[in-house]
């Protein structure tokens, strides 16, 4: 590339002030977003201006020394990418550039115009592909900082005081007060595709937190309570994006129970992780499962939560329908489901075993007829058992 001659580089250096002055207005003229800035962004912005002229004649002057064009937004606090977006910053770079091409080549000698104006074009790209620089490493660092702080409201919904639950969820970004259900998997998610999984939640629910956790990844979705969405109320409408969501996910995947609000998320947390630790135990579920259908392998590791869980969808239930149905039930399991052994043990017709246990069926959603839904209802009226035991 050709250099400038001595007296051009001296004109320039000459012309460098009322060139940055002329830019400075027609950039507030031309962008109504400037003028709109408080005055120390303004002043911020005027700053980078301002240097960037006085570097691009720098590096003409003392091409051997010159500047990184990063440099240049070195005097504007990385909290300005917060203020003004890449576009708004490469709109008023092209803005000074067109300042800086109409006027430089007036002040040199015209046997100079084409070099000036090769060196401008040059200087103007690699500002614009420094300023996408800055944007990007401002989007990386707060996206590790939302990440941080999506993981301490993680914590605090695991650990600590619904009341806590709620303020440090909030602080992460978490503005609904609907249904929320959360989601344990295992999956290896690097930084971009944490991003994009939490951009992904986001567009199924109203809130979404990730937090990832070595070979885990936590997620906790939101609903709004008013609406009633194409998929049913609002607790099916998260609880149908949680399934859409985890049915992505690379890895075993399983659902915690929806709750009432963001305050009560640690039960659906508590519930999704303890069903992956007990997803071993039974190796025919499918992917994903919900933590629910989880409560017989839960029950053996001594997760109290599954205690309190089948208690409530299954023994309850149960007992509430009467004593002869919780008892036909108990010796039909008893009794290796057997109908015609039960009918003889409880003196009823066969017909009457049949008829209370499709009853129990209707109302409890478990089969007893069925190998997997008998442990649970056999489990259920154990624990059950168990409970009364400890009233007496």
């Amino acid at each position: 590339m050709k250099d400038l001659s001595a007296p051009a580089v001296a004109a320039l250096r000459q012309a460098q002030e009322p060139i940055i002055e002329h830019a400075l207005d027609r950039i507030s003229a031309a962008h109504p977003w400037y003028r709109t800035l408080a005055e120390p962004a303004r002043k911020q912005i005027a700053a980078v201006a301002r240097l960037g002229v006085t570097m691009f004649v720098d590096s003409i002057e003392f091409p051997d020394t010159a500047v990184a064009p990063g440099k240049i937004f070195s005097v504007a606090p990385a909290a300005l990418t917060g203020t003004i977006t890449l576009e708004q910053t490469l709109g008023m770079v092209r803005t000074a550039l067109d300042v800086v091409v109409e006027e430089a080549p007036q002040a040199v000698p015209e046997q100079d115009h084409d070099a000036l104006t090769v060196l401008v074009l040059t200087f103007g790209r690699d500002v614009g592909f420094a300023a996408a620089e800055v944007y990007a490493r401002a989007a990386e660092a707060r996206g590790a900082w939302d990440a941080r702080l999506e993981s301490v409201a993680v914590d605090s919904m695991l650990h600590g005081s619904p009341e806590e639950a709620a303020s440090r969820a909030g602080s992460a970004g978490w503005s609904g007060n609907g249904p929320v259900v959360a989601i344990a998997a295992r999956a290896s998610l690097d930084a971009i595709a944490a991003s994009r999984l939490r951009h992904e939640g986001r567009q199924h629910a109203h809130d979404c937190l990730v937090s990832v956790r070595g070979d885990s990844v936590i997620i906790v979705l939101g609903g709004q309570p008013e609406a009633a969405q194409s998929s049913g109320s609002p607790d099916q409408a998260v609880d149908a994006a949680a399934a859409l969501i985890a049915r992505r996910l690379d890895g075993a995947a399983v659902l915690g129970p929806v709750v009432s609000a963001v305050s009560q998320a640690g039960r659906s947390l508590r519930s999704a992780l303890a069903g992956l630790r007990a997803l071993p135990g039974w190796i025919q579920a499918p992917n994903p499962v919900r933590a629910d259908d989880l409560l017989p392998e839960r029950l053996l590791l001594g997760d109290e939560l599954a205690t309190e869980r089948v208690e409530t969808l299954v023994h309850e239930p149960l007992r509430a329908m009467g004593e002869p149905f919780e008892e036909t039930v108990a010796t039909y399991l008893a009794l290796g489901r057997s109908l015609e052994a039960t009918a003889r043990e409880l003196f009823v017709h066969a017909n009457t075993v049949r008829y209370r246990l499709g009853r129990v069926s209707e109302v409890t959603g478990w089969d007893a007829t069925d190998a997997r839904d008998s442990l649970v209802l056999h489990l259920a009226i154990i624990a059950g058992r168990l409970h009364e035991g400890d009233q007496r």
